[in-house]
């Protein structure tokens, strides 16, 4: 790779970059245990040594894609709930259908539904973390305007994440797009569920 003009930071800062970029490429295209280090590091023009400078193995180099695409998977979420139309129940409707469509983007279907699960440890509370604040954020509010039941919030989001979870991960696995419209009817008949009588 070349550095020329580079200080030595910006340098590691474009290797590690590099390293990113080339492992997302593979492992959306092949998956986790079918891409090899040595085909990243020949792909991003860099060192056995350069990887393991600033990775311990693929399984942290996986870690660290996983976590990218991750938040710019939740960066999205939210974006669609705001600029969703309607009134609140709508939006979340809304919310509910476009979640489950992006499921099957490549590389938040691949590295997040199907791989994030079988390389890295879902029993932590760190890992679903982001998840769960994005249910407390729109759940939340529904809570104080009447529009859902009032429960102990953290507790909702905590079960609503393991719900979403499940269904994302069965939709990613069908390979195929259907799967998302029952999945998507089941999840607003729970929903609608959480409403007071009479809403």
């Amino acid at each position: 790779m070349p550095s020329t003009g580079l200080t030595k930071a910006e340098q590691s800062r474009t290797t590690r970059r590099a390293l990113l970029d080339t492992a997302r490429t593979l492992f959306t295209a092949q998956g986790y245990v079918a891409t090899s280090t040595e085909e990243i590091v020949h792909r991003a023009g860099v060192t056995r040594g350069a990887l393991y400078y600033h990775f311990d193995d693929k399984a942290t180099l996986f870690e660290a894609v996983f976590d990218e695409v991750r938040g710019e998977h939740i960066q999205a979420l939210r974006a669609i709930m705001a600029t969703a139309e309607g009134d609140a129940w709508q939006r979340l409707m809304t919310w509910v259908g476009l979640t489950l469509e992006r499921v099957m983007e490549p590389s938040v279907r691949r590295i997040v539904y199907l791989d994030g699960p079988a390389v890295l440890d879902w029993s932590s509370e760190q890992r679903r973390a982001p998840a769960i604040a994005l249910l407390r954020d729109i759940f939340g509010p529904l809570m104080a305007a009447g529009l859902i039941e009032r429960l102990p919030l953290d507790a909702l989001a905590r079960q609503l994440w393991a719900l979403f979870f499940n269904a994302a991960v069965d939709i990613a696995q069908a390979e195929e797009g259907g799967l998302a419209l029952h999945e998507r009817q089941v999840l607003r008949r729970i929903l609608n569920g959480l409403r007071p009588p009479g809403a």
